[in-house]
């Protein structure tokens, strides 16, 4: 049995920020000053989060820890997909939604930019208009 993860959405929530990223990229959007800073903490301590949770998928499955009959290594066989495999499994999902949560990171690295380029810009014009010595 294939689990898809449409149900959850990831893949209609990675291209909502792809779209966002790239109008950013293009000059298209503005986030209110701060917000883009605390949005970025909030997204790099769930990175770490979900670091650690990929870590823990594969110790989900133990081949050893499950005995030799034969409905114990199916079972066991059935966890571990579920756990590691492919489309559909946890670590899968896992995977799927720090891809999400590098990209929103991406968005905000734009207004950092923005910001930057900003205060190098007025950094230039306030010098410019100093009085030469």
């Amino acid at each position: 049995m294939l689990i898809t993860l449409e149900p959850y959405r990831l893949h209609e929530n990675l291209d909502h920020w792809r779209g966002l990223r790239d109008r950013a990229a293009a000059g298209e959007l503005e986030v209110e000053s701060g917000v883009a800073e605390r949005c970025d903490a909030v997204c790099a301590d769930y990175l770490t989060k979900l670091d650690r949770m990929l870590e823990m998928t594969a110790s989900l499955a133990w081949p050893e820890s499950w005995g030799d009959l034969d409905s114990a290594q199916q079972l066991q066989a059935k966890f571990t997909r579920m756990a590691t495999g492919e489309q559909g499994s946890a670590r899968f999902a896992i995977k799927q939604q720090i891809e999400i949560i590098k990209t929103m990171r991406e968005f905000f690295r734009h207004y950092f930019a923005s910001v930057e380029a900003t205060d190098a810009d007025t950094a230039r014009a306030v010098e410019a208009l100093i009085p030469p010595k």
